[in-house]
Formats: C-alpha cells, structure tokens, sequence
C-alpha cells in the first residue's frame, strides 16, 4: 500500500470513529501550563503532615489484628481512628499522582504545540511521514470510565476531598487504560506534516472532528458530524499535509506545499454561476450582512470576468495570466486561470432587427434591483451584433418614444450614451409603450428570411387590469402574424416566478420569463440574436500540476466547501456563450528555480457529451513584474476578490492589515482601457472610488 492510499485508508477510518460527546468538554478543561503551576502550588500547600506519620504506619502496617481482623466484629469507636489513619495515607498517595499527572500532561501539551513564528518565502524540506506519525494518542479516559468513577463508594477518601476538584484524570492515574488496547482511535491532530514555516502560528486551532459540516454551528459537548459521500470529492488528495481544519475554521483555503507529494496536483471543478454577486448587488437589501457572509469569490470573479482575450465559438478555452499580488505581502505573486466560453452565432444565420422596450425606473431601488442589471445586460449585447444586425431601444415612459433607432455594432458610444440618459423617476406607461413599441417593429422593413424580434422588459406587467389585456390581445396578435417574435421579461426575483403568471394578452405569444438576473439577461439577449440556445459547455475541470522545485507555497483564493463537502455532485455546470469562470492562486517562488511553474489542464463536456481536453504550460515570463503591466484581467479580479475580503473581513485580509483606502488608492492605477470596456459597470458597482 503506497503512502496515499494509507492516508486515504486512515482518513476512511477516522471519519467512521464514534467520537464521544463530553470528549470537547473534557479537552476544553485542561488547564494552561500556568494554571497548572498554580494549582500544584495549592494542592501542595494543603496538604498537612502529622508529627510522627512514619512511625504510626510502620505499626499500622505491622498489625496483624487490623488484616484478619473481620469489618464488622469492629465496634463504631474502634473504626473511626483507623479511618482517619487512611484517609491520611489516601490523600498523600492522590496528591503524588496528580503531581505526576499534571506534569506529564504539561509535557505532552507542549511537544504538540504546533505554534511557529511567521512564514518564510523558502521552499521546506520534503515531508517524509514514518509509521509512528501515524499513531494515535490516548487523550484521556471516555464518558463510561468517568461513570465508573463517579460510582466508586463514599467510604472513598479521595471522592469525597473537595480539594481535588475538578480531578484532572492522566496516563499516571489510570495505568490500567493504557494497557487495554481498544478498537476506538483518539485524534490527536490533522496538521502533523505541514511544512514548519507555513503560517504555523494560525494552525493553533480548537480541536473539530473530521467530517463537521462548516456551515453550521456545533453545540457544546455535541459536535455535528457529516457522514461521508458516497463518492468522495475533495479540491485536495486526503493528507496530512494539508490543514483542513484551518479550511472549517476560516472559510478559507491555508497555503499548502508541493514539496508533499501528494499536493503536487490541485483539482477544482470550475463554476461560472454569478448567484451571491447579484444577490448581494441586485436585490432589496444590497451588501447586507447576511449576503456577504454567504458570497462566494469565485461566483464575484465570474460576474466580473469579462475582461478576457474571447474564446474561439462553440469552444471553452485557457486563459492565464499572472503578476505581483499587491494586497499581500512582498514576494508573494497571483496566478489566475481564466476558463473562457466562446460565441454559439451560427455561421450562416439570417440578420436580426431586434426591437427592445423598457420602463424608466420609478425610484432608486428600483434602479438598483431592475434597471442596473439590465443596462450592464445591453452595454454586453450591443458589442454581439453582426455587421447586418440593427436594434432599436424604445423607453415606455408617459409618452413613449424611440431613444435611438436602427444602432449596430458600430454605433457602440452612441449606444451607451442612449443608456445612460434613462433616468430615475420618469413616469410609465406600459400599455402605450407596448402598443408604440408594436408598431415601431412592424416599420421596419423585412427581407429575405431576416427576423425582427420585440423583447418587452418592464416590472409593471402585473398592474395591467382586464380591459388593458383584451385591448392588447388583438394588436398583439396582428403583429405575431405579420412576423414579429415576441419576448417578455417581468424584471422580478426568480422566486416569484410562480407567483407572477403571465397576463391574458401575452398567453400563448412569445415566451414569458420573470428574472432580474444579469446573466440570465445576457442570455436572453443573446438567444434574440442568435436564434439558438446559448450553452457551450457543462462541468469544466481544471488540474493543475505544479513544479515543485519552482513553487515553495501555494493557496487556491475561494471555492470554499458547501455543506460538508466540497462540491455537490448532483450539480450540472454550464457555460453559456461569452461566460467565464476564474481561479486564483496566491504563490511564494524561490529566487531560484526552473522556468517552468506549473501545467494546466482543462477538460470539459459539448452540449452532446463529447468530451474536450487542452492544456497549458505556466511560466516565470509569464508574471508581469507591476500593477501597472498586468492584464486587464488580472487587475480586475485582485479588486474583486480584495473588495469581498474587505466586505468580509476574511482571514487574509486581517493579517495583512488591508483597508478601503489601499484599494481605493489601487484602484486609481487601474489601465484606462478597462474604463471604456462594455462591462466596465461590473466593476464599478464594487468600488466606492469609481461612484465618486
């Protein structure tokens, strides 16, 4: 059995051990060192001698009277000098084990203290784990040993001593436990291998079963253990040499070392979902507490990872990039792998004329949680039209009109101008906007098998009454004949798509879809345009192998576990066209070493479930040696991620001391072609610095 498959085999075992319940109580009542210096002060202070001791146990020793002696022929006035005799000899012996017993467990506290000073950007000796480490130590008697003792008779002079509370129970005082060997293991520690200078000083952690789910709270003396999957699943090979209790404590991934060889090669299935972001942004309550603690770095790096060399169609590639990690410390550089989904356009498909109507926001929530998403949505969908495809926009206000007619790809400025002058608080008028924006689709002249398509985007649909609907229904009607596709979008909260059916004028014309969601929007636009669905790919894969004569440290930014493992493995992931999903690396190099860092490789599944592999090599020429020459991409995901540690005030970010004006003041440098980008507002809605 090679050294992986017994970690992996001693992991099996750990994770099938019935842990007792009072074993956190009984841990958390070891005293410090200096308690225990102070307790053995009193203990020994109380303790009195009375003149001649010796002498009067040599004759209570040599009294035959007092071994054959029956018990019960002894009369009351007989017996009660002899009990004091004992008690005194009992109290002496129970003295001189806890002595030795507090001292061979200050002992052993503190070989296993596993504190170091701070981290040192030096490559650490190889681990080399022998079958001792593998031991496991006897950490005190269970819950039925301390029963039994509780049971022992009153006539028990050392039960019955107020001054030996609490008793603090040691290898000394029950040799007879050591002797027995029991199936049951006692854990000692998950973090025995780590490398010696690996923020060591952050590893002295509470003690928490392997298997405990991280997202909930464990109670006293009743931690909650997860069973393990049926088909494990892990980011990490099982070892010890990777600290996962820094993982449930932290909610963060510790810096691990490839010199181990079982952390030579990291796996990360790659999500593209941009959930706790727009949650976060989008909703009713933006950057509540409650959002931030459950946002996701790596859902905040795919809504901003938009910045990427695109991705040839119908394909899912590699991008990397990689620099200084200015939000750490010196010497410590970022790599990220961007995974890249490319357009589904169809080579030979017809010109599209696209006709989009909204409503002006009425207030400022509304703006946040409607019209914001949207508007990032349209910026995005004007840079996907063909050199033949044209859109109108028309605003359903008071009196509708059109803001700007017949735009293509080539009008981009004037498009976002357009956007923009869509203010807060102008009145609406659906029904009106609906029948203006009808007829403005109708105007425009079809040819050949071109397409012309309405997409309605308002969250008023549910105010129309039954008049409005049957006027509607026939105008509506008259325009689905004579070509026109219709779309509508109730600009609401996905869950309350059951609670919003659609209105009797559009049931049965063109599809009905309620969402406020920004990738969702994305792809609804883009499905107008293209005239197709818009997934790529499902489950993305990255494997990254590392040179571990090139890389001293590394640590995976994000992809925390969910519900107690690290990945569901009912969940499909899909990418959609022009989607994109990121991984960071925070890595300490040597000064010296090889070229070569690390190899990518990227698999994934087509919509027909062939699957695709490529890979990439990482290189020391690839890092750019300042904030000012990274990439694009790059400097947009160390803000994003940096801006949800601050949010969250997260491990890393207290340690390092980081503050809202050190990224403010990055956040001034950024390159200037990132202000002109279509899905610049991304960023902007993260940073104070760019609102002002």
């Amino acid at each position: 059995m090679n050294s992986s498959d017994h970690d992996r085999e001693l992991d099996r075992q750990l994770r099938e051990v019935a842990l007792p319940t009072d074993l956190v109580a009984r841990l958390k009542c070891i005293p410090e060192a200096a308690e225990i210096d102070a307790a053995l002060d009193r203990e020994l202070s109380a303790v009195e001698i009375p003149a001649g001791l010796a002498e009067q146990l040599h004759d209570i020793a040599a009294s035959s009277t007092l071994v054959t002696r029956n018990v019960r022929e002894r009369s009351a006035a007989s017996r009660r000098p002899a009990s004091r005799w004992i008690a005194a000899v009992w109290a002496v012996a129970a003295s001189l084990l806890v002595v030795l017993g507090i001292g061979s467990l200050w002992q052993i506290n503190t070989k296993s203290n596993v504190a170091k000073n701070d981290p040192v950007s030096v490559i650490p000796g190889p681990a080399s784990p022998s079958e001792t480490s593998l031991a496991l130590d006897w950490l005190g008697p269970t819950g039925a040993e301390i029963e039994a003792l509780a049971r022992l008779p009153e006539s028990s002079p050392l039960a019955n001593r107020q001054s030996f509370s609490p008793v603090i129970i040691t290898e000394a005082s029950m040799p007879e436990t050591q002797v027995v060997q029991t199936d049951a293991p006692r854990i000692k520690s998950l973090s025995e291998e780590l490398p010696e200078d690996l923020l060591a000083n952050t590893f002295l952690m509470r003690w928490q079963p392997l298997g405990a789910n991280p997202m909930i709270d464990s109670t006293h003396k009743r931690p909650q253990l997860v069973l393990p999957p049926a088909n494990t699943v892990s980011y990490f090979p099982e070892s010890q040499a990777y600290d996962r209790e820094f993982l449930l404590r932290e909610s963060s991934h510790p810096f691990a070392s490839p010199q181990h060889p079982s952390m030579r090669a990291t796996n990360v299935p790659v999500m593209g979902s941009q959930k706790s972001f727009e949650n976060c942004f989008f909703s009713e309550n933006p950057l509540s507490p409650e959002l931030l603690e459950n946002a996701r770095t790596e859902e905040w790096l795919a809504a901003t990872g938009k910045f990427y060399v695109p991705a040839q169609p119908h394909q899912i590639e590699l991008r990397t990039a990689a620099g200084p990690a200015v939000f750490a410390g010196a010497g410590t550089q970022l790599l990220e792998i961007g995974i890249v989904a490319g357009a589904v356009d169809p080579e030979d498909r017809a010109p599209v004329h696209l006709t989009i109507a909204v409503t002006p926001p009425e207030s400022k929530q509304h703006a946040q949680q409607t019209w914001l998403p949207l508007k990032i949505a349209l910026r995005e969908m004007i840079e996907q039209l063909r050199p033949h495809d044209s859109v109108t926009l028309v605003v359903m206000s008071d009196i509708p009109y059109v803001l700007i007619d017949d735009a293509t790809s080539e009008h981009r400025d004037e498009w976002f101008a357009a956007l923009d002058q869509i203010h807060v608080g102008s009145p609406s008028n659906l029904a009106e906007g609906i029948r203006f924006a009808a007829a403005t689709s109708l105007t425009k002249a079809g040819f050949g098998d071109m397409r012309r398509s309405l997409m309605v985007l308002s969250d008023r649909f549910p105010a129309l009454d039954a008049s409005t609907n049957e006027q509607l229904r026939p105008l509506i009607e008259n325009a689905s004949q004579q070509g026109i596709t219709f779309s509508w979008v109730q600009l609401e909260d996905d869950n309350f798509a059951s609670l919003v059916p659609a209105p009797p004028a559009f049931q049965g014309m063109g599809d009905w879809v309620v969402t406020n969601s920004l990738q969702r929007l994305g792809r609804l636009l883009n499905q107008q345009i293209h005239g197709i669905s818009t997934l790529v790919g499902t489950n993305p894969n990255v494997r990254v192998n590392w040179n571990e004569k090139s890389v001293a440290q590394y640590r995976l930014i994000g992809y925390q576990p969910m519900g107690g493992h690290f990945v569901s493995t009912s969940e499909t992931r899909e990418l959609h066209a022009l989607e994109s999903g990121t991984l960071l690396f925070e890595l300490i190099l040597p000064e010296d070493g090889p070229n070569d860092i690390a190899t990518i490789e990227l698999t994934w599944n087509d919509p027909q479930g062939k699957k695709h592999k490529s890979e990439q090599k990482v290189s020391r020429l690839q890092f750019a040696s300042s904030w000012q020459a990274s990439s694009l991409s790059l400097q947009v995901a160390q803000l994003t991620q940096q801006s949800l540690a601050l949010h969250q005030n997260t491990y890393f970010s207290r340690r390092r001391g980081n503050t809202i004006d050190e990224l403010d003041n990055w956040t001034s440098s950024l390159n200037p072609a990132i202000g002109q980008h279509a899905s610049y507002p991304r960023l902007e809605v993260l940073l104070p610095t760019l609102l002002d």
